[in-house]
């Protein structure tokens, strides 16, 4: 039972937003403290990553005790310390990359460029390595060199979040020709939740009902697929048609 259960739905709720913004500020100052004792590299790289890992970690076993979050990651624990990965997951909402964080301390998440470029979050997933969400071009680089640091690269190839509600959007192709390119396998990752909270659309402020339960599942894992047009078509299809069975987890949620 959350720890802060007697307290009102929207109290809770509302403390959450502060305490996370907290955590957030926390983390920034301590990215910024790691940019000034180690220079440029895989070293400053790799423990900017463990430090945002802790953070991410702290701000949802918060969420967890205050009883704003329900969230059953058990499934990452499989994946947790496997390298040279490249992870694809669906996008319902902008706690998805703060949750997979909190569980995968050695993942760089390909993000947008205008979260990159924010002044207090931006310059800690520049320390950490994370990569910015230029033309497929861009990435392939950054994205090569994570992979050669064995992190694990996370990718949403629906390129931005779905609405509450509504199927998985179009895929984007640069996972498959990332995964072709340097030779990764592919792991799918199934974010399922009932909470319309962060979905496209849905304004920071308002509060969703409580507790907001996701649950993450592993789909497949496919081997790095061959440098053909056939092989990446193929890798993008049946990550399609796992992406389309998440609304039935999302379903189960819904009725439980």
């Amino acid at each position: 039972m959350p720890l802060l259960s007697s307290i009102s739905a929207s109290v809770r709720f509302y403390v959450s937003l502060l305490v996370t913004g907290l955590v957030f500020v926390v983390l920034d100052a301590g990215s910024g403290i790691i940019r000034r004792i180690l220079p440029d590299g895989v070293r400053r790289r790799r423990l900017a990553r463990r430090w945002l890992c802790m953070m991410a970690r702290v701000a949802i076993r918060y969420l967890h005790a205050a009883g704003i979050l329900d969230c059953d990651m058990a499934a990452l624990s499989t994946v947790a310390q496997r390298r040279n990965l490249v992870l694809v997951a669906n996008h319902p909402s902008r706690l998805d990359c703060l949750i997979l964080a909190s569980a995968l301390p050695h993942m760089v998440c390909v993000t947008k460029a205008s979260i990159w470029e924010r002044g207090v979050l931006g310059s800690t997933l520049r320390t950490a390595g994370y990569v910015r969400h230029d033309t497929l071009l861009k990435i392939i680089g950054p994205a090569s060199q994570a992979l050669q640091e064995n992190c694990q690269l996370l990718l949403f190839p629906e390129g931005t979040r779905s609405r509450a509600g509504a199927e998985p959007g179009a895929m984007q192709p640069g996972f498959a020709a990332i995964a072709q390119r340097t030779r990764a396998d592919v792991q799918v990752v199934l974010i399922e939740t009932a909470s319309p909270y962060l979905s496209q659309g849905w304004p920071f402020l308002k509060r969703p009902p409580l507790p907001m339960r996701y649950r993450i599942r592993l789909g497949p894992d496919f081997t790095a697929p061959k440098r053909d047009e056939a092989s990446g078509r193929a890798l993008i299809e049946a990550v399609e048609t796992c992406f389309a069975s998440s609304l039935r987890g999302r379903e189960d949620l819904e009725q439980s």
